[in-house]
């Protein structure tokens, strides 16, 4: 099996001037696989306060290229083929069929809010009078941030503050971007304006994955050395951050963390039995116990209450083990520690003193 995100905006769904793409395109395969239970993959969104202020939508690409809706989330029924479990920021697709995978919304009533991740770069180092600050607008997803990274670090380029996050309103109003204290003995702004603009359906739509504008400053002397300004980047009549930059232009060292610019990083692969925190046996002996009814109720769907997974319980009820796919779900939500405690915890207050999770809290 293999996971893959997708870079390229032409791959990216089409969206109405309503919607917004919230995920990156994430394929999952080999297509046409038989599964014997549904696998989960997760996928980072970038919806604020997305239990209130969002329809979302699931959508798939077609072997032809061409996207179909899968589901609304919290409309699923038997006769859709996957449940979308949505936390703060990543969404769990249960999923029996492999393939191409995004998140697509729209806001109820004008209420909604993109998360936007904003980065500001400039040159390792300034051979040339002319200084480039880029600052990138993008969706706050860690694939996001991470194809800038290594993008920048290709081209020469380094982060000039740590990234900050500013919540994007749907409200039709621009994303506005200007400098400030600029030392004017030393540098001017080649900016003729007082600022620079990115439409609002630019942002909004989540088309183009690296939107960014350029501010070029000039030395009014070679011998200069140091630089420093504020940028302040801000959603017209809503919220803004300002970006302090101090910079010494021969100074290649940088102390701000670019671990993201490592392909392999904040990638946890784990195989084998040891890719659950959950000991087979174990798991065993808790769906041997709680996929039977139970008159005092304390069986797989107390389960799925006590861990917030109970939106749509006749999804797990159509499987062969409901509590294994719940304990999957959890570990997805947790991966890769998920307290083993926590878990213990929600079974003793279920009286469920013969799961055997006590002793497995102890042993792991």
């Amino acid at each position: 099996m293999y996971v893959t995100v997708h870079r390229k905006d032409s791959l990216r769904p089409p969206v109405e001037d309503i919607q917004t793409v919230l995920s990156p395109v994430v394929s999952c395969g080999p297509a046409g696989a038989l599964l014997t239970r549904p696998v989960i993959l997760t996928i980072h969104h970038c919806a604020d306060n997305v239990q209130e202020d969002w329809l979302i939508q699931l959508k798939n690409q077609l072997s032809m290229g061409e996207w179909e809706d899968v589901v609304v989330v919290g409309e699923e029924n038997f006769t859709t083929p996957c449940y979308v479990q949505m936390d703060s920021e990543a969404c769990h697709i249960l999923t029996e069929t492999l393939g191409t995978y995004c998140l697509v919304g729209q806001s109820i009533g004008k209420a909604a809010a993109k998360r936007l991740k904003l980065a500001v770069f400039g040159p390792v180092s300034c051979t040339t009078l002319d200084y480039h600050i880029r600052i990138y607008c993008l969706d706050d997803t860690q694939d996001a941030l991470k194809e800038v990274l290594q993008m920048e670090t290709q081209m020469g380029g380094k982060l000039l503050d740590e990234p900050k996050t500013l919540n994007f309103k749907d409200s039709t109003h621009n994303l506005r971007l200007s400098i400030h204290d600029v030392p004017h003995m030393q540098w001017k702004s080649k900016l003729i304006a007082k600022y620079q603009e990115i439409p609002f359906h630019q942002v909004w739509s989540g088309s183009q994955r690296s939107l960014h504008c350029t501010f070029t400053l000039e030395r009014l002397t070679a011998a200069t050395m140091e630089l420093s300004c504020k940028l302040c980047v801000r959603q017209v009549e809503g919220e803004g951050q300002i970006f302090q930059l101090s910079n010494t232009l021969e100074e290649e060292l940088q102390c701000i963390d670019t671990s993201l610019m490592d392909p392999a990083s904040n990638i946890t692969t784990l195989t084998g039995p040891n890719a659950f925190r959950i000991p087979l046996s174990i798991r065993q002996k808790l769906c041997g116990s709680l996929d039977a009814p139970q008159t005092r109720g304390n069986d797989w769907r107390m389960l799925a209450h006590k861990l917030n997974l109970d939106r749509y319980l006749n999804y797990f009820a159509t499987k062969s083990s409901p509590t294994g796919v719940i304990l999957d779900l959890w570990e997805a939500q947790h991966f890769p520690d998920g307290d083993l405690n926590e878990l213990a915890a929600v079974l003793e207050e279920m009286g469920r003193h013969d799961s055997s999770l006590a002793s497995m809290t102890c042993e792991h």
